[in-house]
């Protein structure tokens, strides 16, 4: 099944602090059987797959904090490897350009009554489009079970504390 989330999201609001998170985040990381690592950076934590485990479409979880009025607000996205995203984005800003200058010189050559060959190009840069985005559903699917280690861990930490 398609599935049309380019990168899918989390938020949950919990009643925990953001240093209880953060706590818990290492507690829970030293004592997971999953493959996962994570870091804490200045604003947000995050978490990805063990490099024994990576591959190419190894999906990574950003975490960010937000304070509430009744505890902390946490929010996460998942996505590819930054040099992944970078990749797929900048095939895509390609793709769109060649719809964009090839459809824009076509209706020049229709308007001044020229054979408007530059359709050719319109409809490559269509089907290239539509091949990165089924590339990128085929990288979603061979990331999916790594995805859902990663949601589970997530879960798992921010679940109430036993009083």
């Amino acid at each position: 099944m398609i599935n049309f989330r380019v990168r899918p999201r989390i938020s949950c609001v919990t009643p925990m602090s953001k240093n209880e998170i953060l706590t818990r985040f290492n507690d829970f990381l030293i004592h997971t059987d999953k493959p996962i690592r994570g870091k804490k950076l200045r604003h947000h934590i995050e978490l990805r797959v063990k490099p024994e485990e990576q591959h190419y479409w190894s999906p990574v979880l950003n975490i960010t904090f937000d304070k509430a009025d009744n505890g902390t607000i946490v929010r996460g996205r998942f996505g590819p490897e930054p040099k992944v995203w970078t990749l797929f984005m900048f095939f895509y800003f390609l793709a769109l350009a060649i719809c964009f200058f090839s459809g824009m010189y076509a209706l020049v050559q229709l308007k001044i009554n020229h054979t408007p060959w530059s359709f050719w190009f319109l409809g490559g840069g269509l089907t290239l489009l539509a091949l990165i985005y089924i590339a990128a559903q085929i990288g979603q699917q061979k990331g999916h079970e790594q995805t859902e280690w990663l949601m589970t861990f997530c879960s798992e930490v921010l679940k109430q504390k036993p009083s």
